[in-house]
């Protein structure tokens, strides 16, 4: 076993007993989440032939341009989802005292939040945005409907848990992430109310981490995305800033700060993103990798691939928990990388956020779980 990985099992063993004295706040979406599998044809005895990957689907649809087309789902389950939930369902499986600060129904919270762990408080603000996440073994595509999340702003926020409450999330809190900007219009207004409301009486404290996760900003507009980046470099000078990005997201980031320079491999651009900003630390991950950019420099981990997952859709989220875990417990980057890679792997093999034994455990067999993608 590896040096840096047996450090990270050993403080995970070390920290058990103090980790209920960690805090989190978590927020600020919520969906309800319809995971399918698409049905490419039936065998002669009835059987379902799936698609295997996006490409073979997207091939599909195209060739049926000027035509029409019935698509076939096979539901597998509908379950609470976003990405802050999510993610704050997998800080409190780890033991973790969480506030989920999201859509999660109102004025009563949805039943099926009550799945989430015990340690997980909810605190919601408006009604769950709806996604039917077609799954294909190389990933997802996501069909939302979101008008809910629309609605909610600073003022909303303010209105429904007080500036009292918020405060104290913003004060107290180890831990505050702050994911899924793209996924509602106003979240740049509510980084500013944040800002101009809640920092002036905040007293900068590096210890305390501050995570961020843009998800998918393909369509957003380059003065949103540009907007957003400001705001996180304000965050800087309060917390300890860390932005999270898939590879995807690094890309449309890049093409947004740098519109007149063309796009080379992942890990330059990254490199460039990281030079441009003035936070903490920048964090992306691929399927294969995962690297992290910092003052003291780079540190990178394979990701623990698994060729055909039980679940996928979370597996982003369950990743960032598990580096921002690793974060609060005291690792380096490296250490935090591979947290996040075992969380995440264990996610997406038994399709639930592990507990801090799964983790260990999940750690222990890295290299019998390994798989070749």
């Amino acid at each position: 076993m590896c040096e840096e990985r047996q450090v990270v099992i050993d403080q995970l063993k070390a920290c058990r007993d103090g980790l209920s004295l960690k805090q989190a706040t978590i927020g600020i979406d919520a969906y309800i989440d319809k995971i399918v599998r698409v049905i490419l044809k039936k065998t002669l005895d009835g059987n379902n032939v799936l698609f295997n990957d996006i490409a073979q689907f997207g091939y599909h649809i195209v060739s049926k341009s000027g035509k029409s087309c019935g698509i076939e789902l096979i539901e597998r389950f509908t379950r609470p989802g976003g990405n802050g939930p999510l993610m704050a369902n997998a800080i409190g499986a780890l033991s973790v005292r969480v506030n989920c600060i999201g859509a999660v129904g109102y004025p009563q919270i949805d039943p099926l939040y009550n799945e989430f762990t015990k340690n997980c408080s909810l605190f919601t603000i408006g009604n769950p945005a709806y996604t039917t996440a077609l799954e294909f073994e190389d990933g997802k595509i996501m069909l939302s409907q979101k008008e809910c999340l629309d609605k909610i702003d600073w003022l909303t926020m303010k209105e429904i848990l007080g500036i009292d409450k918020l405060r104290e999330f913003f004060y107290d809190s180890d831990l505050i992430g702050m994911v899924n900007w793209k996924g509602m219009i106003h979240y740049n207004n509510i980084f500013k109310g944040i800002i101009e409301e809640l920092m002036p009486e905040h007293k900068a404290n590096k210890d305390q981490i501050m995570f961020f996760d843009l998800a998918d900003i393909s369509a957003s507009t380059t003065g949103d995305i540009c907007e957003a980046i400001q705001l996180l470099n304000e965050f800087s000078k309060h917390y300890k800033v860390i932005l999270g990005l898939n590879e995807n997201e690094a890309i449309r980031l890049y093409e947004s700060l740098y519109p007149e320079k063309e796009v080379g491999d992942w890990i330059t651009i990254a490199q460039t993103i990281y030079n441009h900003l003035k936070i903490d630390a920048l964090v992306v991950h691929t399927l294969t990798n995962s690297m992290v950019w910092e003052e003291k420099g780079t540190s990178q981990v394979a990701s623990l691939f698994v060729k055909n997952p039980k679940l996928s859709t979370g597996g982003g989220d369950n990743f960032n928990a598990g580096l921002c875990f690793g974060q609060l417990i005291g690792l380096d980057f490296e250490g935090a990388l591979y947290c996040a890679n075992a969380t995440s792997g264990y996610y997406v093999r038994n399709a639930q956020s592990p507990s801090i034994d799964n983790l260990i455990e999940t750690l222990e067999n890295w290299e019998s779980l390994m798989e070749t993608p």
